[in-house]
Protein backbone atom coordinates (compact mmCIF):
# COMPACT_ATOMS: atom_id res chain seq x y z
CA UNK A 1 0.00 0.00 0.00
CA UNK A 2 2.72 2.27 0.80
CA UNK A 3 4.35 1.82 -2.65
CA UNK A 4 1.15 2.27 -4.50
CA UNK A 5 0.62 5.53 -2.54
CA UNK A 6 4.11 7.06 -3.13
CA UNK A 7 3.91 5.69 -6.90
CA UNK A 8 0.50 7.94 -7.14
CA UNK A 9 2.02 10.99 -5.47
CA UNK A 10 4.75 10.73 -7.67
CA UNK A 11 2.65 10.45 -11.28
CA UNK A 12 0.66 13.92 -9.34
CA UNK A 13 4.18 15.30 -9.19
CA UNK A 14 5.03 14.93 -12.78
CA UNK A 15 1.71 16.03 -14.41
CA UNK A 16 1.66 19.02 -11.69
CA UNK A 17 5.10 20.04 -13.20
CA UNK A 18 3.47 19.59 -16.68
CA UNK A 19 0.32 22.01 -16.40
CA UNK A 20 2.49 24.60 -15.37
CA UNK A 21 1.45 27.64 -18.21
CA UNK A 22 -0.79 25.68 -20.02
CA UNK A 23 -4.50 25.75 -21.09
CA UNK A 24 -7.24 26.19 -18.34
CA UNK A 25 -7.69 26.45 -14.96
CA UNK A 26 -11.15 25.73 -12.95
CA UNK A 27 -11.97 26.44 -9.42
CA UNK A 28 -15.10 24.17 -7.69
CA UNK A 29 -17.36 23.77 -4.93
CA UNK A 30 -16.99 20.07 -3.91
CA UNK A 31 -20.00 18.20 -1.25
CA UNK A 32 -19.21 14.52 -0.77
CA UNK A 33 -22.23 12.70 0.88
CA UNK A 34 -20.31 9.68 3.08
CA UNK A 35 -21.22 6.45 4.22
CA UNK A 36 -17.77 4.76 6.26
CA UNK A 37 -17.13 1.53 7.26
CA UNK A 38 -15.05 0.58 9.99
CA UNK A 39 -13.89 -2.74 11.08
CA UNK A 40 -13.14 -2.46 14.85
CA UNK A 41 -10.63 -5.06 16.59
CA UNK A 42 -11.10 -4.11 20.26
CA UNK A 43 -10.55 -0.40 20.57
CA UNK A 44 -10.39 1.73 23.81
CA UNK A 45 -10.69 5.37 23.66
CA UNK A 46 -9.95 7.83 26.08
CA UNK A 47 -12.10 11.17 26.54
CA UNK A 48 -9.88 14.23 27.97
CA UNK A 49 -12.61 14.11 30.93
CA UNK A 50 -11.67 17.83 32.06
CA UNK A 51 -11.67 16.84 35.51
CA UNK A 52 -14.93 14.66 35.14
CA UNK A 53 -15.29 10.90 35.59
CA UNK A 54 -15.87 9.32 32.18
CA UNK A 55 -15.71 5.75 31.35
CA UNK A 56 -13.37 4.55 28.22
CA UNK A 57 -15.17 4.15 24.78
CA UNK A 58 -15.23 0.73 23.29
CA UNK A 59 -15.51 -0.20 19.96
CA UNK A 60 -15.84 -3.50 18.19
CA UNK A 61 -16.89 -5.25 15.23
CA UNK A 62 -17.84 -3.85 12.07
CA UNK A 63 -19.43 -0.08 12.43
CA UNK A 64 -21.15 1.85 9.65
CA UNK A 65 -21.65 5.98 10.27
CA UNK A 66 -22.98 8.65 7.81
CA UNK A 67 -21.47 11.61 7.42
CA UNK A 68 -19.70 14.33 4.47
CA UNK A 69 -16.61 16.34 2.72
CA UNK A 70 -17.63 19.69 1.82
CA UNK A 71 -14.95 22.49 0.65
CA UNK A 72 -12.86 24.01 -2.83
CA UNK A 73 -11.15 22.45 -5.31
CA UNK A 74 -8.70 24.17 -7.99
CA UNK A 75 -8.19 22.10 -11.48
CA UNK A 76 -5.66 22.76 -14.32
CA UNK A 77 -6.52 21.16 -17.48
CA UNK A 78 -3.17 20.45 -19.25
CA UNK A 79 -4.57 18.23 -22.30
CA UNK A 80 -7.76 17.56 -24.01
CA UNK A 81 -10.00 15.53 -21.39
CA UNK A 82 -7.00 15.41 -18.30
CA UNK A 83 -6.76 17.65 -15.53
CA UNK A 84 -4.81 17.38 -12.29
CA UNK A 85 -6.91 18.58 -8.91
CA UNK A 86 -5.50 19.78 -5.39
CA UNK A 87 -8.09 21.24 -2.83
CA UNK A 88 -8.72 21.60 0.67
CA UNK A 89 -11.67 20.24 2.49
CA UNK A 90 -13.18 19.60 5.79
CA UNK A 91 -14.41 15.92 6.80
CA UNK A 92 -17.60 15.66 9.20
CA UNK A 93 -17.87 11.95 10.44
CA UNK A 94 -20.10 11.41 13.64
CA UNK A 95 -19.72 7.31 14.91
CA UNK A 96 -22.53 6.16 17.53
CA UNK A 97 -21.91 3.21 19.73
CA UNK A 98 -23.61 1.48 22.91
CA UNK A 99 -21.89 2.04 26.29
CA UNK A 100 -19.49 -0.55 27.91
CA UNK A 101 -20.78 -4.05 28.05
CA UNK A 102 -22.64 -4.30 31.85
CA UNK A 103 -21.89 -0.40 32.41
CA UNK A 104 -25.35 0.27 32.26
CA UNK A 105 -27.75 1.59 29.43
CA UNK A 106 -26.73 4.61 27.46
CA UNK A 107 -24.49 5.82 24.28
CA UNK A 108 -21.43 7.77 23.14
CA UNK A 109 -21.02 9.17 19.61
CA UNK A 110 -17.91 10.73 18.96
CA UNK A 111 -17.89 13.75 15.85
CA UNK A 112 -14.45 12.93 14.39
CA UNK A 113 -13.31 16.02 12.17
CA UNK A 114 -10.20 16.36 10.06
CA UNK A 115 -8.93 18.59 7.22
CA UNK A 116 -8.97 16.75 3.83
CA UNK A 117 -6.22 17.38 1.31
CA UNK A 118 -7.09 15.60 -2.44
CA UNK A 119 -4.83 15.48 -5.30
CA UNK A 120 -6.36 13.48 -8.06
CA UNK A 121 -5.99 13.22 -11.52
CA UNK A 122 -9.31 13.57 -13.47
CA UNK A 123 -10.21 12.31 -17.39
CA UNK A 124 -13.61 13.56 -19.31
CA UNK A 125 -13.53 11.34 -21.99
CA UNK A 126 -15.26 13.16 -24.82
CA UNK A 127 -16.30 17.27 -25.71
CA UNK A 128 -20.20 16.03 -25.45
CA UNK A 129 -22.45 18.00 -23.42
CA UNK A 130 -22.70 15.19 -21.19
CA UNK A 131 -19.86 13.23 -20.35
CA UNK A 132 -18.57 10.44 -18.91
CA UNK A 133 -15.61 11.52 -16.21
CA UNK A 134 -13.22 9.17 -14.01
CA UNK A 135 -10.94 10.24 -10.88
CA UNK A 136 -8.10 9.02 -9.13
CA UNK A 137 -7.07 10.44 -6.07
CA UNK A 138 -4.82 10.79 -3.16
CA UNK A 139 -6.36 12.05 0.07
CA UNK A 140 -4.64 13.22 3.01
CA UNK A 141 -6.59 13.71 6.36
CA UNK A 142 -5.13 16.14 9.18
CA UNK A 143 -7.54 15.18 12.11
CA UNK A 144 -8.11 17.33 14.80
CA UNK A 145 -10.04 16.71 18.39
CA UNK A 146 -13.50 14.79 17.98
CA UNK A 147 -16.21 16.21 20.31
CA UNK A 148 -17.77 13.85 22.13
CA UNK A 149 -21.65 13.07 23.65
CA UNK A 150 -22.15 10.84 26.58
CA UNK A 151 -25.57 10.00 26.83
CA UNK A 152 -26.78 8.11 30.05
CA UNK A 153 -29.56 6.65 32.02
CA UNK A 154 -28.08 7.13 35.24
CA UNK A 155 -25.84 10.04 35.06
CA UNK A 156 -25.67 13.75 33.53
CA UNK A 157 -25.04 13.62 29.62
CA UNK A 158 -21.55 14.52 29.46
CA UNK A 159 -19.87 16.55 26.62
CA UNK A 160 -15.90 15.67 26.38
CA UNK A 161 -13.43 16.13 23.83
CA UNK A 162 -11.24 13.07 22.71
CA UNK A 163 -7.65 13.76 21.21
CA UNK A 164 -6.22 13.53 18.05
CA UNK A 165 -3.49 11.09 16.95
CA UNK A 166 -0.40 12.73 15.29
CA UNK A 167 0.39 12.99 11.69
CA UNK A 168 -1.63 12.90 8.96
CA UNK A 169 -3.78 9.54 7.76
CA UNK A 170 -3.69 8.61 3.80
CA UNK A 171 -5.95 7.42 1.86
CA UNK A 172 -6.52 6.81 -2.10
CA UNK A 173 -9.81 7.60 -3.85
CA UNK A 174 -11.58 6.14 -7.31
CA UNK A 175 -14.33 7.30 -8.79
CA UNK A 176 -16.83 7.18 -12.19
CA UNK A 177 -19.00 9.16 -12.86
CA UNK A 178 -20.26 11.60 -15.22
CA UNK A 179 -20.07 15.44 -16.01
CA UNK A 180 -22.99 17.86 -17.81
CA UNK A 181 -21.44 21.21 -19.45
CA UNK A 182 -24.10 23.52 -18.16
CA UNK A 183 -22.66 26.83 -20.65
CA UNK A 184 -19.12 27.08 -21.70
CA UNK A 185 -18.10 28.21 -18.09
CA UNK A 186 -20.21 26.13 -15.82
CA UNK A 187 -19.52 22.32 -15.70
CA UNK A 188 -21.74 19.80 -12.68
CA UNK A 189 -20.02 16.28 -11.88
CA UNK A 190 -22.06 13.56 -9.68
CA UNK A 191 -19.85 10.72 -8.99
CA UNK A 192 -20.11 7.26 -6.85
CA UNK A 193 -16.90 7.25 -5.47
CA UNK A 194 -14.68 4.58 -3.10
CA UNK A 195 -12.16 5.55 -0.67
CA UNK A 196 -9.91 3.14 0.93
CA UNK A 197 -7.66 4.39 4.13
CA UNK A 198 -4.10 3.37 4.05
CA UNK A 199 -3.79 4.37 7.23
CA UNK A 200 -0.49 6.77 8.71
CA UNK A 201 2.72 5.58 7.81
CA UNK A 202 5.41 4.94 10.06
CA UNK A 203 5.68 4.94 14.12
CA UNK A 204 3.35 2.21 16.11
CA UNK A 205 0.06 3.47 14.80
CA UNK A 206 -2.80 0.42 14.73
CA UNK A 207 -5.34 0.99 12.16
CA UNK A 208 -8.93 -0.13 11.94
CA UNK A 209 -9.70 -1.40 8.03
CA UNK A 210 -11.79 1.56 6.64
CA UNK A 211 -13.34 1.96 3.34
CA UNK A 212 -15.92 5.17 2.44
CA UNK A 213 -18.50 5.42 -0.54
CA UNK A 214 -19.42 8.72 -1.47
CA UNK A 215 -21.57 10.47 -4.04
CA UNK A 216 -18.66 13.58 -4.99
CA UNK A 217 -20.84 16.64 -6.73
CA UNK A 218 -19.07 19.53 -7.56
CA UNK A 219 -20.33 22.94 -9.32
CA UNK A 220 -17.14 23.78 -11.76
CA UNK A 221 -16.44 27.14 -13.14
CA UNK A 222 -13.61 27.74 -15.79
CA UNK A 223 -12.31 30.96 -16.24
Amino acid sequence: MTRLFYSLLFLFVVQAVSVFGQEKLSVSATVTPLYVHTAYKNVYLYPNSDGQVVEPIFLNGAMGSVGYSAGVTVYYTYAPGWSVAGGLHYRYLPTRTDRLPLAGEGTTTVRSRAIRIPLSINYRSSTKKLSPYYTLAALVDFPFSSRVLAVRDDLPTQKLRLNADAGPVFNIMLGAGAVYQLNPTLALTAQPTITYRLGRFGGSHTENRTYELGLQTQLIYTF
